[in-house]
């Protein structure tokens, strides 16, 4: 992203100002989130709102106080005279002079109104936005723990399992090397003869393409049997044990092909193989 043609868009003075829809408004904190430069570029719009709305705020003059409530009260409708012998009174307008004083007055309250509303909504915009700001970077920095969590649980799995393989004496090792020239690959197999325990670990493996996924197989009487797909998270964090959720009896040699996302019934595309 370039940073200053964003900035540059006017789209973050659109975000102070609550112009946006939900949609643009979710994208932006998304952006925000990702780029510390906008959250500065936006605290300084708000900053200097605010410094604007306060120094054109105008005060008004104590004594309009009293002036305002009593032109407000000169508002009140009066009450209809009453009959008097069969006739009602004749009622006066009231003389130009004072229509206008009242006309000024109220111009004023309506005036000094607006000015105490525009900077509560400035003061409370600019809460609500810091808000928002401050709820993103706190669940980016939760999802960042998340992960740090999975991958410390990860490696103390992959620990205990290697503990559990050395106590083994009937284990195994087959190194799967690629089947592919000029390709370097390679993953790694280790499996229990006595318990039929099987885990994986991959090495050297580019990640699948979108929408394709590796899948692992024992040969076992010439035949490939699935062992189920290998998820990209394994992939993406190379040298973590997997255990394989199938006991595997017997066999001649263990592979990973790629194949569509979910997995084949036969292997189409072999990667890697090792003999057992």
């Amino acid at each position: 992203m370039n940073i200053k043609e964003y900035i540059e868009s006017g789209i973050l003075e659109a975000y102070v100002l609550g112009a946006l829809n939900e949609n643009e408004r979710a994208s932006v904190e998304a952006d925000m989130a990702m780029y510390p430069e906008l959250v500065a570029e936006v605290e300084a719009i708000e900053l200097a709102m605010q410094q604007h709305a306060e120094a054109t705020a105008v005060q008004p003059p104590a004594f309009m106080e009293g002036k305002i409530w009593d032109a407000i009260q000169a508002q009140q409708p009066e009450p209809l005279p009453k009959e008097t012998n069969g006739q009602a009174h004749k009622v006066v307008d009231f003389t130009p002079p004072v229509v206008q004083r009242r006309t000024s007055w109220q111009m004023a309250a309506i005036w000094a109104a607006v000015a105490v509303s525009v900077l509560t909504n400035f003061v409370l915009l600019s809460q609500r936005n810091k808000g928002n700001t401050e709820i993103a970077l706190l669940n980016t920095r939760i999802d960042s723990m998340k992960k740090m969590e999975s991958q410390m649980l990860a490696k103390a799995t992959s620990y205990d399992h290697g503990m559990a393989m050395l106590a083994d004496t009937g284990m195994k090792t087959i190194v799967m090397r690629t089947a592919k020239p000029g390709h370097t690959m390679t993953s790694m197999m280790f499996w229990s003869k006595t318990k039929g325990d099987a885990y994986l670990a991959i090495h050297e493996m580019p990640m699948p393409p979108k929408g394709m996924q590796y899948q692992l197989w024992v040969i076992q009487d010439g035949k490939p049997v699935s062992m189920g797909v290998i998820s990209n998270d394994l992939v993406a964090n190379a040298g973590t044990m997997f255990k394989v959720p199938m006991t595997v009896t017997g066999g001649q040699a263990f592979a990973i092909s790629l194949e569509k996302e979910g997995g084949n019934p036969t292997p189409t595309d072999v990667m890697v193989v090792g003999a057992i």
